[in-house]
């Protein structure tokens, strides 16, 4: 991936604050014509920079206050893994899924309504014949839970591929 410019990284800047700014507002503020402004956001949609806009829901108000982070261990065996993603890919509970070092395999984030559907939710991924062992932690009280932004501070370039 290439290092992005000025012009884009305030783009990316201000999309990050505000997905529902207009391609008139962005070319206002980086002092660019509306359709050079739609090329680059089409080119960054292209090169997989911008995934996507969301709308950012509070989980109580859709019945997902409930949040806990999964460990998983699963078996060596020649198609688990796969047999593993798929099986949480349907799992709509399911948030995200990262691949760890150690000696778990995954952590996954689920959000459900309630402890019981929690519970459900578990029964379910154990029943995921390659999965081996679980370890679950409850969250009590989310502190802090934001989506990544583009900081102005630090130059884009020393941010790409940095996960």
């Amino acid at each position: 991936m290439q290092p992005l410019d000025r012009v884009n990284r305030v783009l990316l800047a201000e999309l990050s604050r505000d997905g529902r700014k207009t391609v008139r507002a962005l070319a206002a503020l980086v002092g660019l014509s509306e359709p050079a402004v739609r090329d680059r956001l089409d080119k960054l949609s292209r090169d997989g920079v911008v995934t996507g806009y969301r709308a950012v829901v509070e989980p109580r108000a859709v019945g997902a206050g409930t949040a806990a982070f999964v460990a998983l261990r699963f078996s060596p065996e020649p198609g688990a893994r796969a047999a593993v993603n798929t099986a949480l890919e349907h799992e709509a509970c399911v948030l995200e899924i990262h691949e760890v070092a150690g000696e778990d395999c995954y952590l996954i984030k689920v959000r459900v309504g309630t402890t019981g559907e929690l519970a459900d939710a578990l029964d379910r991924i154990r029943a995921i014949p390659a999965i081996s062992h679980t370890n679950s932690t409850v969250v009590l009280r989310t502190i802090l839970e934001r989506p990544v932004t583009v900081q102005s501070g630090r130059p884009i370039d020393e941010q790409v591929g940095n996960s």
